[in-house]
C-alpha cells in the first residue's frame, strides 16, 4: 500500500518540538476527515497531554496513551507463566512488576511492543495516528522499530546460546543433584512476538506502509542547528515525508529547502499551506520518489538520501557485508544486497543530498 501523503495513509505518525504546533497539526488532519470514520490516536510521548475534545465528537474515536509502568505490569503477567523457571533461578518469581530493575532501553522496548500490539489488532480500515516523543527521541525510536525482533533478539541470543551449552555441560551434575535447570526457549519470542515485532520492523521500514510528519521549531535555532537535526533524521534511517520548520529565518528556510529538493521529503514553512500553493506544491510532490536507498548492482553502486550530511564529515567504513556510515556519533549500517557481497566500496561522493557509493573488486 503506497501512500502519496498524510491524506492517503492510513498509518500517520507525528513528532514536534512545540505542543501548539502538534495540536494544529492533529486539528487540520482531522478536520478534514469523514463522518463516523475509525480513528484511533496513540499517544507514544510519555509527555503530551493531549486535548482531544475537540476530535472525539465528530468520528469513532478511541483515544490511547503510553504508560511505562501499566505496559509492564502486562508483559510481567505474560512471561511469568512462562519462564518462571527462570525467574526461581533469579530470585523474581515472587516480585512484582514494579519491583524489577529499572534497565536503560526498556522503556523505549514496551513503547514498542505496545505499539506493535495495536498495529496486529487494529481493523484494516482504522486510521491510526501515532503521537511519538521530541524528535531526537522520536528519530532514536523509529530506528529501534526497524530493527523488528532482532531489538530483542541480538541481546539475548548470545546469553541463551551460552546457556544451552552450559546446561549440556551440567547435564550430568543437574542429575545426581536433581536441579532443574531451565530451557533457553522459554527466554525466546515465540511465533506471536515475533509476528508483532516483524509487522512493526515492516511499517516503519517501508515508507509506503505510513507516513512520517516531523514538525521542527525555527525560530530558536541557528539555521546550522536545523541542518544538524536534519542530518540526525539520516543517520536513524527516519527520514521524514513531510517536514515542517515553523517561524523559520529565511536563511533558514532556503538551506533546508535545498537540502530538500532532490529528496524524497517535502518541506512546509508552516502547518497551514496557503491555497496559493498547494496546486503547485502537489505536483512536485506527486513525481516525488519515496526511496531513500537505491541500489543499482549492475552498475556497481548505491545512493543514499543523507539530507544535511556534507561528504567530508562522514566516515564510510565496510566492515564484510555491512557498510558503515558514521557521522557525529551515530552510525547507520546498511546491508549488502546479495549482488555485491563480494565487492568492497572504492569510492564516495555527495550530490544533492544524495550520497553516492561505488563497488569494486576487492
Amino acid at each position: 500500500m503506497a501512500f502519496e501523503d498524510e491524506n492517503s495513509a492510513l498509518i500517520l505518525l507525528a513528532s514536534a518540538d512545540r505542543y501548539s504546533a502538534l495540536h494544529q497539526w492533529l486539528q487540520e488532519l482531522l478536520d478534514i476527515q469523514q463522518e463516523n470514520f475509525d480513528i484511533r490516536l496513540v499517544n507514544l510521548s510519555g509527555e503530551f497531554n493531549l486535548d482531544i475534545s475537540d476530535f472525539t465528537a465528530k468520528n469513532n474515536f478511541i483515544a490511547e496513551s503510553f504508560n511505562h509502568l501499566s505496559s509492564l505490569a502486562r508483559l510481567w503477567e505474560q512471561l511469568n507463566p512462562h519462564a518462571k523457571e527462570w525467574w526461581q533461578l533469579l530470585d523474581i518469581a515472587s516480585k512484582q512488576s514494579i519491583e524489577l530493575p529499572q534497565l536503560p532501553g526498556v522503556e523505549d522496548l514496551t513503547r514498542l511492543i505496545f505499539l506493535s500490539e495495536i498495529l496486529d489488532r487494529a481493523p484494516e480500515s482504522t486510521l491510526i495516528i501515532v503521537i511519538l516523543p521530541a524528535p531526537l527521541h522520536a528519530l532514536k525510536l523509529l530506528d529501534m522499530a526497524q530493527q523488528g525482533p532482532a531489538l530483542i533478539d541480538q541481546l539475548l541470543e548470545p546469553l541463551l546460546n551460552w546457556w544451552d551449552t552450559t546446561r549440556q555441560t551440567l547435564s550430568t551434575v543437574e542429575k545426581l543433584l536433581r536441579l532443574r535447570l531451565p530451557s533457553s526457549q522459554q527466554l525466546r519470542l515465540n511465533e506471536i512476538w515475533k509476528g508483532r515485532l516483524h509487522l512493526l520492523q515492516q511499517t516503519i521500514s517501508d515508507r509506503n506502509n505510513h507516513h512520517f510528519t516531523l514538525i521542527l521549531d525555527g525560530k530558536n535555532y541557528k539555521p546550522e542547528q536545523l541542518i544538524y537535526r536534519l542530518s540526525v533524521a539520516g543517520m536513524h534511517r527516519a527520514i521524514p515525508h513531510l517536514l515542517i520548520v515553523e517561524d523559520a529565518c529565511n536563511t533558514s528556510n532556503i538551506e533546508i529547502e535545498n537540502e530538500c529538493r532532490n529528496g524524497p521529503t517535502t518541506f512546509n514553512k508552516s502547518i497551514i499551506v496557503p491555497e496559493s500553493e498547494q496546486e503547485t506544491k502537489a505536483m512536485k510532490d506527486k513525481n516525488k520518489s519515496l526511496s531513500i536507498e537505491e541500489w543499482n548492482p549492475e552498475n556497481l553502486c548505491m545512493k543514499i538520501f543523507l539530507p544535511g550530511v556534507k561528504k567530508d564529515d562522514i566516515n564510510i567504513q565496510q566492515i564484510d557485508l555491512t557498510i558503515n556510515l558514521i557521522l557525529n556519533g551515530y552510525c547507520r549500517k546498511i546491508d549488502l544486497p546479495t549482488e555485491l557481497e563480494s565487492k568492497q566500496c572504492k569510492r564516495a561522493q555527495m550530490t544533492e543530498s544524495w550520497l553516492n557509493l561505488w563497488f569494486g573488486d576487492s
